[in-house]
């Protein structure tokens, strides 16, 4: 066996093993968000917590000067570039502090969270066996295809998120099997954990209705609100970031978005916009399941948890970004087919993830993700919305370091 190919076995062999302990640990990790959720709900005091976690959140990434708090931007940089080991610490760090945010109602969401842990964990993995530098992009790469999958149960998306996200326009095509295998590993190690993934309904059009000329002038409009609204968020998260750090002293950030967050945690009209806002025990809620159905939205309900997410995210709260922007796309898709008079639930699917590509710069994944969703019947018209969202976004992206956006 040459060289070449006895490398290709070892990262075969370490891509398994990796996705194993991330579909595991995500598995821990999404039961994790549930208790935190179900706690804060039966008990609301939690959400006056949210200033002194966001402290302890800040205090903990401050303690070692080694990037860990630049979260998936740093691992897509040492993919990238391959310039430095990715800190081991980085894995129980955002399994604990997203946990705590998601206790006091941050709105946070989980995939950020998981992909670091499948990165961490690829570090761990580095420092056990020894590896020389040279394993360090497939184990990341494949420890990002873990992650992804495993939290969202989209394993073909995921194999094209971990090549696409680090660099959208220079793809590392022949990773492409070690990530489709570390996408189904991390999955179905998750999946043997008894973890259940959403289901959303598959009300779609099909290649007929690309012919109406009134339908296609109403996709491109859910495309462009769809690249304006992550423009938006990616903006007021920047700005919001920039304010806060110039602030005196590190803790004074924490403190401000915190009790910000507390603060407006108590007003109905905010409730059902903090957390992952997946799912809530009150049957009249606003949730990302009542997105796709008739009259399951206010008309704001995406500007609430825009604003709600950028506040958290750039105040020192852990989590991610992704299921938060499904939030804002398919309430604003929603809102904006009732306007038209056409059908909530296709159009939530096409905000759901439109804004998500455009945030992150990754129209393929986002395509590859709402067949997984949603079903193959609606490919085109996804294709057409992720790609126009994405190029209406403009270079704007979730991660600073991408490289080609």
């Amino acid at each position: 066996m040459d060289s070449s190919l006895a490398f290709g076995a070892r990262c075969t062999a370490l891509a398994l093993l990796l996705s194993a302990l991330a579909g595991s640990f995500c598995a821990a990790f999404a039961r994790s968000l549930e208790w935190a959720t179900a706690l804060r709900f039966g008990h609301p005091a939690f959400l006056f917590a949210a200033p002194a976690i966001a402290i302890l959140t800040a205090a903990v990434y401050r303690c070692r000067p080694d990037q860990c708090v630049r979260g998936n931007d740093l691992l897509f940089e040492r993919i990238t570039r391959q310039n430095g080991e990715v800190p081991q610490r980085m894995a129980p760090l955002i399994f604990l502090t997203s946990t705590a945010a998601h206790l006091c109602g941050a709105s946070v969401g989980r995939e950020g969270a998981a992909v670091q842990i499948a990165g961490g964990l690829a570090a761990v993995l580095q420092r056990f066996f020894r590896l020389s530098p040279g394993y360090q992009r497939p184990l990341l790469l494949a420890g990002i295809a873990a992650g992804f999958g495993a939290i969202f149960g989209t394993p073909l998306a995921a194999a094209v998120f971990a090549l696409e996200a680090p660099s959208p326009k220079h793809w590392r095509l022949r990773f492409l099997p070690l990530c489709l295998l570390s996408g189904f590993a991390g999955d179905a190690a998750c999946r043997a954990w008894g973890t259940h993934h959403a289901t959303y309904p598959s009300v779609l059009p099909n290649w007929n209705s690309l012919l109406q000329p009134s339908f296609v002038a109403a996709l491109l409009l859910i495309s462009l609100g769809s690249g304006w609204l992550a423009l938006l968020y990616l903006w007021l998260a920047e700005t919001l970031k920039t304010l806060f750090q110039k602030a005196r002293h590190w803790w004074m950030p924490p403190l401000l978005a915190g009790t910000a967050l507390a603060l407006l945690a108590q007003f109905s009209v905010t409730t059902d916009y903090l957390g992952l806002g997946v799912w809530s025990p009150s049957p009249n809620a606003i949730t990302l399941g009542s997105a796709f159905h008739p009259g399951g939205v206010h008309a704001f309900s995406w500007l609430h948890k825009l604003i709600l997410t950028a506040l958290c995210l750039s105040g020192g709260f852990k989590g991610g970004e992704v299921t938060p922007l499904f939030f804002v796309g398919a309430t604003f898709g929603n809102v904006l087919a009732t306007a038209l008079g056409l059908e909530p639930a296709a159009f939530a699917a096409f905000g759901f993830v439109a804004v998500f590509a455009a945030a992150s710069h990754t129209p393929v994944a986002g395509i590859f993700l709402a067949a997984e969703l949603f079903g193959i019947q609606g490919a085109p018209c996804f294709a057409l919305v992720c790609l126009v969202a994405t190029r209406a976004c403009g270079s704007r992206s979730l991660f600073p370091s991408q490289s080609g956006a």
